[in-house]
């Protein structure tokens, strides 16, 4: 299902149409029961707790699935009821709502029935979304704490899919939470639930399965956390039926099959069209090599306007593509569409390549454990290459051959790199029955390494004027490139005027050269800077030059010094050289000391120097991939503390 930001689509005008609540109707027993709990005291900042939630999927033999959701929560603050809502997606093609029933029971008073006429039926779709889906939704409304909302709703499918996810919680603390499955005699069920340590058996009773959790405490939502699909507990599982059932539902028992399931959807959309073969042969024109073919189709599928679009859901599970030929025509498509269209493109000049479906978002997202097609939101392009092409994305794929990865629908990476959430993820490559689940490749930190230069002249005052220089290389400048190319140049000068005048003062930027170089994966970036009070004067006779200041910095701060989640730390690397020229009559009095830092977390070497009247300073900072614990948050709390501290670092000038 998707996610909850769409919960809140509601118009006022809908709130003001019936009356609240249904006449003389009572909860039912679960409700009553649910509500009858006992709650744990919990900080102020949690505004409800789940008391019962409950998804109970009763599957037929033809695929037909009846889903039933139960849930009941507790308002704990004042105003804990706003946004809150018992919703549910379902396929305006396939399937429907059936029912949607709900329930008030506050804390003094009597309990109501929410009217039908409360119920809202909206579509979710954004500007640049057309699919199958409709929702749902009853929304509790402002209630005093201590109420509890209550809901259930009943939803019909016809699906292919023989599988399903359950998450026991989101980060609210949850009382008891359950997954109820019933399938048709003589099909086979495997579970595994994730995010939980030991292994959780369900409870069979005939033909149906229950995995139950309780006790679920509040998981905080804290800086540099990570996502709650890697926090909260969640099952995934899987029905097989039998291999003759009649409604020719499919066993997904491993990646190949998988593979071997979804190709059938996406192959017959890259057909070789004339039109197609036409294009192809317009964009390789002049392009003599294999890499510079696939860099002038990889630039043209870029550019195609990206909608998202999801049909054939009954069919094709929303993986089926439009074919190339339409997306050619119209210059628009989703992520699954655009790879199709470079694939076809491809194909046209003798390059073969395979859609490759991956989590954007997170890398650590997909799990191999579980075999499904429901754990992919994006489509990408393998593209296989000869021994010619040497780029940091190419890897030898067992029994497909060597590919380069490349993601079609991003505009601001090139060909030879991958968006940093790609990088290490686990991605299907659909090639038939040679399809595997492989990992991505995960560029060395170097290869997104930012380089500064800072050449300056400092007054008697302390006003700073330089010319900076920095170098972003690979996913590192992939924000500058993005806002210069849907804001500008002025918006991107704005934006560093405001970083800089954050961290040293007042600041004003003279002439500002941003500068995309997309065939070496750099971003350029030149500019004047003055700053009116970089140094600290002091009685006119001392200077306190902080040259470290203007360099770059890591952008690691915590709202909070206590900490209950992991904190997670992308690799970066940044090389700085700042020099500054004294001014006349000034000499130096005080140089710091190198400083040098090594722990799991980075690495940091800084040194300073005065030499041929300059201050100098020298700083790499490396910043390592790792996933700290949160007993660990203060070690990394120090690092980053200490990185900036020596950024802070004084050099001390004296009046001659």
């Amino acid at each position: 299902m998707k996610g909850r930001e769409w919960l809140w689509m509601v118009s006022a005008a809908f709130w003001l149409a019936g009356s609240l609540f249904a006449a003389d109707e009572q909860p039912p027993d679960w409700v009553k029961q649910a509500a009858a709990q006992k709650v744990a005291g919990y900080p102020a900042k949690v505004t409800t707790a789940v008391l019962f939630q409950e998804e109970a999927v009763t599957v037929d033999v033809d695929g037909r699935r009846v889903m039933r959701e139960r849930k009941a929560v507790k308002i704990l603050q004042p105003g804990g009821g706003q946004g809150l809502a018992g919703a549910r997606y379902y396929n305006s093609k396939s399937g429907r709502i059936r029912d949607v029933q709900g329930w008030l029971i506050p804390p003094n008073g009597k309990p109501t029935t929410y009217a039908k006429n409360r119920v809202a039926d909206v579509s979710p779709n954004r500007e640049d979304t057309y699919d199958e889906y409709r929702m749902k939704v009853l929304e509790c409304g402002n209630v005093p704490p201590g109420s509890v909302f209550a809901w259930e709703i009943t939803e019909e499918e016809k699906s292919i899919f023989t599988q399903s996810t359950n998450f026991f919680q989101g980060n609210e603390p949850v009382l008891d939470s359950r997954f109820v499955l019933t399938v048709p005699a003589g099909w086979e069920v495997k579970g595994t639930v994730f995010n939980r340590e030991g292994k959780l058996e369900p409870q069979v009773a005939g033909n149906t399965y229950t995995w139950e959790l309780r006790d679920l405490g509040w998981l905080e939502r804290e800086d540099y956390s990570p996502p709650m699909q890697l926090r909260a507990p969640w099952l995934a599982v899987t029905y097989f039926p039998p291999n003759d059932n009649r409604a020719g539902l499919q066993q997904l028992k491993d990646w190949r099959a998988v593979s071997q399931w979804v190709s059938q959807f996406v192959d017959p959309a890259a057909e070789v069209t004339p039109a197609v073969r036409k294009k192809a042969e317009e964009l390789t024109a002049n392009k003599a090599s294999e890499m510079g073919k696939i860099r002038a189709i990889a630039a043209f599928a870029q550019q195609t306007k990206y909608v998202e679009i999801a049909l054939n859901l009954t069919k094709g599970g929303g993986y089926t593509p439009r074919s190339a030929d339409a997306t050619l025509a119209t210059n628009w498509g989703d992520c699954k569409d655009k790879a199709t269209l470079m694939r076809a493109l491809l194909k046209a000049v003798g390059i073969e390549s395979y859609v490759t479906v991956i989590y954007s978002g997170h890398r650590g997202f997909v799990r191999p454990e579980w075999a499904s097609p429901k754990q992919f939101n994006h489509a990408i392009l393998a593209v296989r290459v000869s021994e010619a092409i040497d780029q940091a994305t190419v890897f030898d794929a067992p029994g497909i051959g060597r590919l380069m990865m490349f993601d079609p629908t991003d505009a601001f990476t090139p060909v030879g790199d991958l968006p940093i959430d790609e990088q290490g993820s686990y991605a299907l490559v659909l090639a038939g029955q040679k399809g595997a689940l492989l990992k991505m490749p995960l560029l060395p930190v170097a290869t997104n390494r930012m380089e500064t230069s800072v050449e300056g002249t400092l007054n008697e005052d302390g006003q700073l004027q330089s010319k900076l220089s920095r170098v972003y290389y690979g996913q590192s400048g992939a924000l500058p490139r993005a806002i210069q190319k849907l804001r500008g140049d002025e918006e991107l000068k704005r934006r560093y005027e405001r970083m800089f005048s954050r961290r040293i003062g007042e600041v004003s930027l003279g002439q500002f050269e941003p500068k995309n170089q997309p065939l070496e994966n750099q971003f350029q970036l030149r500019m004047d800077l003055t700053s009116v009070r970089f140094a600290q004067s002091m009685q006119g006779r001392l200077l306190i030059v902080r040259p470290g200041m203007i360099a770059s910095a890591a952008e690691y701060g915590f709202s909070s010094n206590k900490r209950s989640s992991p904190i997670e730390l992308d690799a970066s690397l940044r090389k700085d050289t700042v020099r500054i020229k004294m001014p006349a009559g000034f000499k130096l009095d005080e140089l710091p000391r190198p400083a040098r830092l090594e722990t799991r977390f980075g690495t940091l070497e800084a040194k300073w120097a005065v030499e041929n009247g300059e201050v100098r300073f020298d700083q790499t900072l490396e910043v390592k991939a790792t996933t700290a614990a949160a007993s660990e948050f203060g070690e990394v709390e120090d690092f980053f503390s200490r990185v900036n501290g020596a950024l802070a670092t004084p050099v001390v000038l004296a009046r001659q």
